[in-house]
């Protein structure tokens, strides 16, 4: 599975979405004219468009919400939404809990939700209502996380080892991210299709035993390093945004839908369990001491 890197501080979502498509086409002849003459490209401004970030968890509702930034913006930032309105309900419910808007787009409430339940959240912004629905499933349960060396086409490559133990007797999905130093590093979804109520591994490459020894790489882990992983519990819609993030490279679009009326971003509720420790070379395992 193709782990993407990702430093935002809101490691969920990419906010700041490309609105510019170029005609590949176009560009190519840019480089068979002359290059003694300028070239001005004449973007086309676009609306800002709504982005909310929305998590659920067992404890409490949080929500950011900002807009998107102008391509001729480049180095401007999008904007907080500080007029919003936002609303959290179980699913079949008539009772309806309204967010508290903190500060910089940011609205928080405590709430108590349940396992297995769904629950709806509504933004309501210029007027218009945008909804999604997520459900909450039970905390992962988390079996080992290591590093390793393995060869890969005469390589030896360094792998950070996850292994869980899926819950039986429901449809699992998985968001699971490492952190290096405090920053996104690698992450990737998964879901238990494969081996229902069984034991899940999932493999990050991070860098090769020749890249380490140089010491040029900057992607390459460094003694000391502070890792951390956080593997949440997922639902299927949540799990279907994140995947369409992974192939955005590929197909050159925005993740699907996940809200109604237009609303970029995600809700998704979750259970997480977290890892930590300190990178050290010589407590990577080698062959000998792993059987996988």
């Amino acid at each position: 599975m193709k782990q993407i890197d990702t430093s935002a501080a809101r490691q969920l979502l990419i906010s700041n979405y490309s609105l510019l498509i170029i005609n590949c086409s176009w560009l190519l002849s840019l480089f068979l004219v002359s290059c003694e003459k300028e070239i001005s490209i004449d973007y086309h401004s676009t609306e800002p468009l709504y982005v909310a970030e929305v998590e659920l968890t067992p404890d409490w509702i949080s929500a950011r919400l900002t807009t998107t930034r102008d391509v001729k913006e480049a180095s401007a930032a999008g904007t907080y939404v500080d007029d919003a309105t936002v609303t959290i309900r179980m699913t079949g419910s008539d009772w309806t809990d309204t967010l508290l808007h903190q500060r910089r787009g940011q609205y928080r409430l405590d709430y108590f939700a349940y396992v297995g339940k769904e629950y709806e959240v509504d933004v309501i912004v210029d007027g218009r209502h945008h909804t999604s629905t997520s459900i909450l499933y039970s905390m992962p349960q988390l079996l080992s996380f290591n590093f390793k060396w393995q060869d890969v086409v005469g390589e030896r490559v360094l792998f950070a080892d996850l292994h869980l133990q899926d819950n039986p007797d429901e449809n699992n999905y998985y968001f699971m991210h490492l952190y290096r130093n405090g920053i996104g590093y690698r992450w990737a979804v998964s879901d238990d299709r494969a081996t229902p109520g069984g034991e899940l591994q999932q493999l990050f490459s991070c860098t090769t035993e020749r890249d380490m020894d140089k010491g040029t790489d900057s992607d390459a882990l460094r003694e000391g390093d502070r890792m951390r992983m956080e593997v949440r519990s997922i639902d299927r819609r949540a799990y279907d945004y994140l995947y369409s993030m992974q192939l955005m490279d590929n197909t050159g679009t925005n993740p699907i839908p996940n809200f109604t009326g237009g609303l970029l971003g995600y809700f998704s509720a979750y259970q997480e369990v977290v890892v930590e420790c300190v990178f050290h070379r010589d407590s990577v395992l080698t062959r000998s001491r792993w059987n996988n």
